[in-house]
């Protein structure tokens, strides 16, 4: 492992470790050249070099918001590296766990849009007559601009190279019957990540894996015995045509799946938009004048905002979220002019609110504003990356800033 400090190729400074997996250690890092954060993927071992290269030169191919963009592959004392974007967000199992932790599941609509996402990716990915081999829900980025990314390219295969392998590769949840039986017929290897799509969709749906099993040949026997698990028990209220096109990903034949990631994504977005999504109304009280919800875990922080903001703006409503959850409500209550933001709350902190916004399509005329304490570099670039660009800390200034930016931007709204 690197240590926070060490410079690769003169270049890039290493600040500290992102994760880990099988195949190499992955950085973030400062490009010194470029004054840049980003991502370093350093191989474990030489017989992981391969491996490395190829997945180089698959993600200098591609050019989508839903995949991460490869600045360079590098070598630093004899151990090969990748440098990429870096990015901010959070992986899309960890947050299925997170809202399923504060009582807030991932909805319908979020699901089928994420996965359209994917599926935009991936039909990019085989164009390109490759296959990604490793679709699964850790391997799905959420950032907080909206971004749905698929990561670890580490296991991508041509297609026509399927038939030469010796070994199977893949996370068993996710792999295709014909993937656990090393059948994969030259030519058919995005029909395995179109499997691997469907599975994820049920998970996100539901909450469970739709096969569990203790082993690779437990496995291919439940898939070999033809069980088939039922979507519409775990949601009866969804779509047929959704439970239909999950049902079709994960047929045991190939022949049975849709043929193309480009008409999963259409269908997909079609659900969504004709089926699953219904604009949320305003709820703009047109005689309240400004209207502001303030949101922190400190009642007496509550306190103090309350004063400040009443003596900053002359015609004001003021309401007060104690929490993260409790700010979500507020807003599928109404939708405020302002919105002043502690970044750091239990059970569900800032960036998760507006991460939540902005999959829901929820205050879209709410001006936010950050105050916080504290606030680090990571934290102002996951700011950034949401639309929120004013930001007052907590201190001493706390009063005459905020009075600053509310009366500068109550006045922009004016004229």
């Amino acid at each position: 492992m690197l240590s926070p400090g060490h410079l690769l190729a003169g270049t890039y400074e290493i600040l500290g470790l992102l994760g880990e997996g099988g195949m190499g250690h992955v950085y973030e890092a400062i490009d010194r050249m470029l004054d840049r954060r980003v991502a370093i993927k350093v191989a474990r071992a030489t017989n992981h070099v391969r491996q490395l290269r190829n997945e180089s030169k698959a993600l200098a191919a591609f050019q989508h918001r839903s995949l991460v963009t490869v600045y360079t592959l590098g070598a630093h004392e004899s151990r090969d590296f990748l440098v990429m974007e870096r990015i901010y967000g959070i992986h899309l199992a960890d947050h299925i766990q997170r809202r399923v932790a504060i009582g807030r599941p991932v909805t319908m609509v979020e699901a089928v849009d994420m996965m359209a996402n994917v599926a935009e990716g991936l039909a990019v990915v085989h164009r390109a007559g490759l296959a990604h081999r490793d679709v699964k829900l850790e391997n799905v980025m959420l950032t907080p601009d909206g971004r749905v990314v698929l990561m670890d390219f580490g296991l991508v295969l041509p297609e026509h190279n399927f038939s030469t392998q010796n070994t199977i590769a893949g996370s068993p949840p996710y792999m295709a019957p014909e993937t656990l039986a090393n059948a994969v017929e030259s030519g058919s290897g995005h029909l395995v990540d179109l499997y691997a799509l469907g599975v994820c969709l049920f998970e996100l749906l539901t909450g469970k894996k739709p096969i569990v099993a203790r082993s690779l040949a437990e496995l291919l026997k439940i898939h070999q015995s033809g069980f088939v698990p039922a979507l519409e028990d775990a949601l009866p209220a969804a779509p047929a045509r959704l439970l239909s096109l999950v049902a079709s990903l994960m047929a045991k034949a190939p022949a049975d799946r849709p043929q193309s990631a480009d008409a999963v994504a259409w269908q997909l977005c079609s659900i969504r938009d004709r089926e699953l999504y219904v604009a949320p109304s305003a709820h703009v009280n047109p005689d309240a004048g400004v209207e502001v919800l303030l949101v922190d875990d400190d009642p007496d922080i509550l306190r103090i905002l309350e004063f400040y903001v009443r003596k900053a703006l002359p015609s004001v409503s003021v309401r007060v979220a104690r929490d993260g959850v409790e700010a979500m409500t507020r807003l599928e209550e109404y939708e405020p002019d302002f919105m002043l933001l502690d970044l750091h709350m239990p059970r569900m902190n800032g960036i998760d609110v507006c991460m939540q916004m902005r999959s829901r399509r929820m205050g879209r005329r709410t001006t936010v504003i950050s105050v916080s304490a504290g606030a680090q570099e990571h934290d102002r670039q996951l700011m950034h990356q949401l639309g929120i660009h004013h930001f007052v800390e907590k201190g001493a200034t706390l009063r005459e800033r905020l009075t600053a930016v509310l009366r500068e931007l109550s006045g922009l709204r004016a004229g």
